[in-house]
């Protein structure tokens, strides 16, 4: 068989359809091309600014690199307080250690008032046996989803898959976005890791300096607090119900207020189960949240508070299991002509809690992190992150704190 060895003109009608395809793309693109996230006031999903702005086609993400310093008794842990995925960009193991964490959003205006998204990210499973790939990883999808702008700015749908919509605590997953590289343990106040299949609704209303943003969702719902309770489809005939009503009060973005509410069922009770043991009764979830973004001047403030409890009910009585965290977290950023390709430097403290029930002999179980370190913003795209973390147990002091070095690259 002889081969064909394209030509000079062959090679040239190739690189002109190449071109008018490149520029037929570009059209489209500035003719769709609009900021599904673009006003301020707006509510926003965790990784809302990865798909600002979208078009035709639109590929953001970010990669990861982190080293995590010895530590001899991190792994007993119970990934600190939080269940799994635990401290998810972290290492799991006692020694020092490397670790790297990727995301990407694909996403896409499909015309003037529908979108879709897609977040995937690619993270080393704690267990080490992920199974995706060598190494241990895992693909993790946590946005998946379709909207539509039923009355623009008012209302707007979305279905498919999404991080559930209370609090802001779910931003902290994103490790290069989160201040630090540790979750917050407060965040196990509330299912952790918590993503949702359902429908969600989100609109937004401002006049001058002042704002209000709400999103509210409905979703087959979670049966536990780590990410074993994530399933494909509803497993006890009850949905759950999340909601977020976001303040600026009068000073532009500056300042920020949320009130969130979630309602539920975690898990139905088995009759046939041990009446002595948790199984027995049906789960009811409830959790209130508030949470305060402030910027003053230099500085940014940002903290969150879960109050939520596990009411466990049978014909026998009822059981109340309250949970509680509580986070605050401070950076300055410093700026200057004279640092080089260094934009910024930020000093940075954070201090988190929780107070979380168990219903062995009901007890409490108590967690707290103290954490302290710098970030450098490089050019525009990239961050280092230095901090040193403190953990503090009550139930089982444990030698568990651990420094830990970011570099993230965003694009």
């Amino acid at each position: 068989m002889s081969q064909v060895v394209p030509t000079r003109n062959d090679m040239r009608k190739l690189l002109l359809s190449l071109s008018i395809l490149f520029v037929a793309l570009s059209f489209s693109a500035s003719i769709y091309a609009q900021d599904v996230y673009e006003e301020k006031y707006q509510w926003q999903i965790p990784g809302g600014k990865y798909i600002d702005p979208v078009s035709f086609f639109s590929l953001h993400g970010y990669v990861n690199a982190v080293y995590a310093g010895a530590s001899d008794e991190w792994q007993a842990g119970n990934f600190n307080g939080i269940g799994m995925p635990g401290q998810v960009i972290l290492p799991n193991s006692n020694n020092a250690s490397f670790s790297n964490d990727e995301a990407l959003w694909i996403s896409s205006d499909l015309e003037e008032y529908g979108s879709v998204v897609m977040e995937l990210h690619l993270v080393a499973d704690p267990s080490g046996q992920g199974a995706a790939g060598p190494g241990g990883l895992t693909i993790v999808l946590t946005e998946a989803n379709l909207r539509y702008q039923i009355i623009p700015q008012y209302l707007a749908i979305s279905a498919g898959t999404f991080w559930s919509v209370f609090g802001i605590q779910n931003q902290d997953w994103l490790g290069a976005q989160n201040l630090f590289s540790t979750v917050p343990l407060a965040s196990g106040a509330y299912p952790t890791h918590y993503n949702e299949k359902g429908i969600r609704l989100d609109g937004w209303l401002n006049r001058g300096s002042w704002g209000l943003n709400y999103v509210f969702s409905l979703g087959n719902g979670f049966n536990a607090f780590d990410i074993s309770g994530y399933n494909s489809f509803d497993l006890n005939e009850n949905k759950m119900l999340n909601g977020r009503v976001s303040v600026y009060p009068g000073m532009d973005e500056k300042l920020n207020l949320g009130f969130s509410y979630s309602r539920g069922l975690l898990s139905a009770g088995d009759v046939n189960a041990d009446p002595n043991s948790m199984a027995f009764y049906d789960n009811n979830f409830q959790a209130f949240g508030l949470d305060l973004t402030w910027f003053i001047k230099n500085f940014k403030l940002r903290g969150y508070l879960i109050s939520s409890r596990e009411i466990l009910e049978s014909n026998n009585g009822s059981i109340n299991l309250p949970h509680l965290g509580t986070m605050g977290e401070l950076s300055y950023s410093f700026s200057g002509e004279n640092l080089g390709p260094i934009q910024s430097i930020a000093p940075k403290v954070r201090y988190d809690y929780l107070d979380k029930s168990a219903f062995v002999a009901l007890n409490s179980d108590t967690y707290q992190n103290f954490s302290f370190g710098l970030n450098f913003q490089i050019h525009d795209s990239y961050i280092l992150s230095l901090d040193y973390n403190v953990f503090g147990e009550n139930n089982t002091p444990l030698n568990n704190n651990r420094f830990v070095a970011r570099m993230s690259a965003k694009f």
